[in-house]
């Protein structure tokens, strides 16, 4: 019986150190897992404010987006060539068409020059110096065996050359090569105005020293 007691007795005081035992240990757990939520709170926390930065896209001022908007230098600068090559046409066709207004058709200045070589005064020194030249012309330029110059007489700035084919057949088809090799010859570049007249076998060539545009205020 007294055995029985002594076995009870320490069993129940070993139950009672085991409880004791738990308990202690219970807290620093405890402690442990709340530090452990602690410390995943803080980084959940830190990774939404993460996230939250990251979202933000960063608002632009009204000065930035309209200079995002504005053509870069890069582009800017074919379009310019391209708007100083239109102006720069629009000015050359603007000019072409004055030319085209103010100049008159070739035979109007052929008969301009025409009567003013009938009435104008001679300049002798000027006048005998080029009829020397032009009357050497043929032979200059090897041509005195296709036609003949019939005559060559100048005044004060106009001349008066004529040429004449020696057969009817021949007139035309020596004509543009006669008046290309006379407007080479270096005595020609004095000349400002020349025109020239086909007839058949005949061709009349005017030469003036003024332009065409001052011929007007001439008779």
């Amino acid at each position: 019986m007294l055995r029985q007691l002594c076995m009870v007795t320490g069993a129940f005081c070993l139950g009672i150190f085991v409880a004791n035992g738990y308990h202690e240990r219970m807290p620093a757990k405890v402690s442990g897992a709340n530090t452990g939520l602690s410390g995943f709170d803080a980084q959940q926390r830190h990774i939404n404010s993460t996230e939250v930065i990251e979202a933000d896209e960063p608002v632009l001022s009204g000065s930035e987006q309209v200079s995002e908007s504005r053509p870069s230098p890069v582009h800017e600068a074919p379009l310019l060539a391209l708007e100083q090559e239109n102006a720069d046409l629009r000015a050359q066709i603007k000019r072409l068409q004055m030319q085209a207004h103010q100049t008159q058709p070739t035979g109007n200045i052929a008969a301009k020059l025409q009567n003013i070589f009938v009435y104008q005064e001679r300049d002798e020194l000027w006048a005998s110096e080029v009829e020397i030249q032009a009357a050497d012309f043929l032979y200059v330029a090897e041509l005195h065996e296709v036609v003949n110059m019939q005559q060559v007489a100048c005044k004060t700035h106009v001349c008066q050359l004529s040429f004449q084919a020696f057969t009817l057949e021949d007139g035309n088809k020596h004509w543009q090569g006669v008046y290309n090799a006379l407007i080479k010859m270096p005595w020609m570049r004095q000349f400002k105005t020349i025109t020239a007249v086909q007839n058949g076998p005949s061709m009349q060539v005017h030469l003036s020293l003024k332009h065409s545009t001052e011929l007007q205020r001439e008779y």
